[in-house]
């Protein structure tokens, strides 16, 4: 080709835009066309001519840098000096009016609720964080942009199916600003970290007017409640620890927090009398799993347990927890010891009271374990826990059966339990439980006190059980027997019927129907124990009814009284209605909700933030819903509980307004 015509280029070529330009015109050229070498074969190959053909080329030229560009995405635009210093001042004002919004070190902070939603009105309320994109405001708020994510997006945000999004809340909620301190003691009044606050606990006259300076500014403070406590140590000096003031705040009515369980130790005092070896026994069942090249064997081991002495008298490994397994287990026992104990406990499942049972051990006196207390098994479920410990998995190689891995089972627990009995005891005065066990030797005082507290314990029983069943309505007692033999559920001493006879009709009802609904379809757990089951089905129903009907008759009552709980908060919304504009109203409802400190006035603000959001124009309702969600998604430090119902109760208005 001429010369002239590859002149050099005014710039560099792109290797791969020459490549694209040299097969796009093989592509023009017609079959079998050799490709041209000069300028007169160029012009004749395509019959332009040459005036018109260079003018273009230079046209060419000057496009071809414009269609190549630098690879990732384009840069962008800064932002304006004027929109930063308008987000500055906005969180600046903010902060000065909240203190204690943000707190902690730039490793790791903590953000009231208020400032989350303030971040998160900051990006759907308009210019200029409407504008503004989510990094650039991360970095003017000092937020991290994961963080800031977050607030702007959360999971319980979404809206319902119908709303081609979803409003349920799910997982776990973000973690609390301030965790539960420990608990409270009525002298908690520790001294303070700092040495120059005096450890000395001040005059009655002091400590009043301290605890009128911690409600005021408990009220006004919107962080979090460990920064709180530690801003009036060190900036207001007042000598008080976290838990009492935390006990302070939530006797005042000001502050809840989830009561702390109580820590037993399995082997609590005063739940057993140690009187001699052979006085009281207990027995129970755990569950085994032997594996032997990758099949899994599930057993049940029924063990019986000396409490005097803490010997392992007799154990007996079965299929399942049933009647066969607590009579081997008992009978092994017998042999071990020489004879039965006085006395014998267990647990309150069927098989362990039916009259199979009572028929084996005639020969001593039954007793049940307390319902719902651990204690009433704790030397025996303590005996199991060191058997899980020291026992590697049980995993056996080679060709097995069910009946090889259970032999195998028994032959591991006649070592550990022959291990166990032999080994000295401080307890015990330095003997084992089985020398302790052997030379034991009570006299007949002793024998005949160790009964009559049998007796007595075995009439207590008798007792409350009579209690309890004539304070029982017979109309739930008859709904409940006839119930139970539709369903199958083997209930021969009445005593599953009298235990969940105390429950309202209502859940009794809901209750068997559930259970019958689950038995027809299968979907009963295939270990689940029928009488268990059915209990925490009618128990569960109870609570949840009994916890509804309460928050609608208290809210009914109070609006009925007019009480003055109830007054300033209808004032408080009627100068709401005349202060903001019908748009503003839904968010101030919600955020009252949010902060409600008390049950009835979340309640009471979640009605009127729900007829708010209604009285908006439809077209608005559905968008107005989301950005509520995501406020209230913000609020971590409300309860989880509330932020459900208050998204319920919303979703419920945006789907009727569509």
């Amino acid at each position: 080709m001429a010369s002239h015509l590859m002149e050099p280029s005014p710039w560099t070529p792109v290797p791969s835009l020459l490549a694209a330009l040299l097969l796009l015109v093989r592509d023009c050229l017609p079959e079998g066309q050799a490709w041209p070498q000069t300028v007169s074969d160029v012009l004749r190959l395509t019959g332009a001519g040459k005036s018109q053909s260079y003018a273009m080329l230079q046209r060419v030229r000057t496009l071809l840098p414009s269609l190549v560009g630098t690879p990732g995405r384009p840069a962008a635009s800064p932002l304006e000096t004027s929109t930063r210093e308008t987000l500055l001042l906005a969180v600046r004002d903010y902060l000065v009016e909240h203190p204690g919004a943000i707190t902690g070190t730039s490793d790791r902070r903590m953000y009231s609720d208020g400032f989350r939603r303030f971040i998160v009105g900051l990006v759907g309320s308009g210019p200029p964080g409407h504008e503004t994109s989510l990094a650039d405001l991360a970095f003017t708020t000092s937020v991290p942009l994961g963080t800031l994510k977050e607030w702007v997006h959360p999971p319980e945000a979404r809206a319902p199916r119908h709303l081609e999004t979803l409003p349920a809340v799910k997982g776990e909620e973000a973690p609390a600003p301030s965790p539960e301190p420990r608990r409270s003691t009525p002298s908690d009044v520790m001294a303070p970290p700092s040495p120059a606050l005096s450890p000395v606990a001040p005059p009655d006259w002091i400590r009043t007017t301290h605890l009128q300076q911690v409600v005021t500014l408990w009220l006004s403070w919107k962080g979090t409640f460990l920064a709180f406590c530690k801003m009036l140590r060190t900036e207001h000096r007042l000598p008080y620890g976290d838990t009492f003031i935390g006990s302070f705040l939530q006797s005042a009515g000001l502050r809840q927090r989830r009561r702390a369980q109580p820590v037993e130790a399995p082997w609590s005092s005063g739940t057993f009398r140690s009187l001699f070896p052979g006085a009281q026994w207990l027995g129970d069942g755990t569950t085994l799993v032997v594996t032997i090249q990758g099949q899994r064997f599930s057993y049940n081991v029924q063990a019986e347990l000396d409490v005097a002495t803490n010997a392992l008298v007799g154990f007996h490994v079965s299929d399942a927890e049933d009647e066969d397994a607590v009579r081997h287990a008992y009978e092994h026992g017998k042999h071990t010891a020489g004879g039965p104990p006085l006395a014998h406990t267990l647990d309150n499942r069927p098989c362990n009271h039916s009259p199979a049972t009572q028929q084996v051990m005639e020969d001593t006196i039954l007793l049940r374990a307390t319902a719902g207390r651990g204690q009433a098994k704790a030397p025996l479920e303590g005996a199991f826990g060191l058997f899980q410990q020291a026992m590697p998995p049980l995993v056996v190689p080679g060709e097995t059966s069910q009946d090889v891995a259970r032999r195998m089972l028994q032959l591991i627990l006649t070592a550990w339990a022959v291990g166990r009995n032999g080994k000295p005891r401080r307890r015990l005065r330095g003997k084992t439980p089985a020398e302790t066990y052997a030379n034991a030797s009570p006299t007949p005082e002793a024998v005949q006190e160790a009964r009559d507290w049998f007796d007595e314990l075995q009439r207590r029983q008798e007792q409350a059980r009579l209690t309890r069943e004539a304070r029982l309505d017979p109309v739930r007692r008859e709904l409940l027997q006839v119930g139970l033999a539709e369903l199958g559920i083997p209930d021969e001493e009445h005593r599953l019927e009298i235990a969940l006879a105390g429950y309202s009709r209502d859940a009794i009802a809901r209750g068997l129907a559930t259970f019958q609904a689950k038995q027809e379809l299968g979907t009963l757990p295939p270990d689940a124990e029928p009488g268990r089951y059915l209990g925490g089905i009618i128990r569960n129903l109870h609570i949840r009814q009994e916890t509804e009907q309460i928050a609608v008759h208290l809210l009914e009552q109070r609006i009925r009284l007019c009480d003055l709980t109830l007054t300033p908060l209808i004032h408080a919304a009627e100068n709401l209605q005349t202060e903001l504009p019908q748009t503003a109203l839904p968010q101030a409802c919600v955020d009252r909700a949010l902060e409600a400190p008390y049950e009835v006035d979340f309640r009471f603000w979640s009605q009127a933030a729900a007829k708010a959001l209604a009285s908006q124009p439809t077209k608005q309702v559905r968008d107005l819903y989301q950005a509520l969600s995501r406020r209230i998604a913000a609020t971590f430090k409300a309860d989880r509980m509330r932020r459900q119902d208050l998204i319920d109760r919303l979703a419920h208005v945006a789907a009727t307004a569509i």
